[in-house]
């Protein structure tokens, strides 16, 4: 018996929708599952389905939540193992990176449901609160990691306004290219060196303490 399967006859028919949700996606993709063949994966009628989820695009919402709450639970692990690495580098940065190898790390263990977490649906769990969404957020996170920064005399204030969008500019667009097989992100342990050289830039960007004009 599969686990949505065994989540449905514990009496959680809602988790276990989406649970199913994540799964079929990450086989086939957003386009390629409905809501019909998550009722049919847990073994129940449609219309047991549609008790808890109008349509494919509510669930799919919940999904993206799901998603989101898995990331961010990478990302929270990280930053503890980081804080508890002993490595010599100041912890304040060790937290930073290690919160972008958790994207980057999640991207690339669940392409489909980070494709998901970040399209429409994803954008609609955020603006409609969505139940399930995780608390701290992934942004919060990131948030609180730059904060360190500061902190820790690395970041100025200043610079430390709208660090967010930076720093996640700099992961999400590596993540993206890596998916898409672009050629400028190598495989293999060529992109563990070049992910790392991201981060770097990213430290060395936000944390610059002037810009030089001409």
């Amino acid at each position: 018996m599969s686990q949505t399967r065994e989540a449905y006859h514990h009496g959680d028919l809602r988790n276990a929708l989406i649970s199913s949700a994540v799964r079929l996606i990450g086989q086939g993709g957003e386009a390629a599952f409905s809501l019909r063949e998550a009722a049919r994966d847990v073994g129940v009628s449609a219309n047991a389905a549609y008790r808890h989820f109008d349509d494919k695009s509510a669930l799919l919402t919940a999904a993206a939540a799901d998603g989101l709450e898995q990331l961010a639970s990478r990302m929270l692990k990280a930053m503890d193992r980081a804080a508890e690495s002993g490595k010599k580098e100041r912890p304040a940065i060790a937290r930073f990176k290690a919160v972008g190898r958790a994207y980057v790390d999640c991207a690339m263990a669940h392409p489909e449901l980070f494709r998901l977490m970040f399209s429409g649906s994803g954008v609609a769990c955020l603006t409609a609160g969505a139940v399930g969404l995780p608390t701290p957020t992934p942004w919060e996170l990131l948030g609180r990691s730059l904060d360190a920064l500061v902190a820790d005399g690395l970041l100025t204030t200043d610079r430390r306004e709208a660090a967010e969008l930076k720093a996640w500019s700099v992961v999400h667009g590596f993540a993206s290219l890596a998916l898409a097989g672009h050629s400028a992100v190598p495989t293999g342990r060529q992109r563990h060196a070049a992910l790392e050289s991201a981060l770097e830039f990213g430290v060395l960007g936000l944390c610059a303490t002037k810009i030089p004009h001409a």
